[in-house]
């Protein structure tokens, strides 16, 4: 089994956000993660690098606004925002 541990890179810091990814997404306001146990959370952010041999991924924030680290939503924030 494969699962990843997801980081956000900030100002070459990388921050662990999430452990257990199992599933990624693209969509239209960033990455949606998804763990192992179905935890999901939206990441208004693009993916950075993607390092196989050790189950990591870094994301970086798509937004300068919005500060160093990127915004996460949970699903139900998300899907409430698509329904609009």
């Amino acid at each position: 089994m494969c699962l990843a541990t997801v980081y956000v890179d900030n100002d070459g810091q990388k921050e662990e956000v999430m452990r257990d990814v199992a599933w990624i997404e693209p969509e239209s306001q960033g990455v949606l993660l998804i763990s192992f146990l179905g935890e999901r959370q939206l990441f208004h952010a693009r993916i950075k690098s993607i390092d196989l041999m050790h189950s990591s991924i870094v994301l970086e924030n798509v937004s300068p606004d919005t500060g160093p680290a990127p915004e996460k939503a949970n699903l139900s924030e998300f899907e409430q925002l698509s329904s609009a």
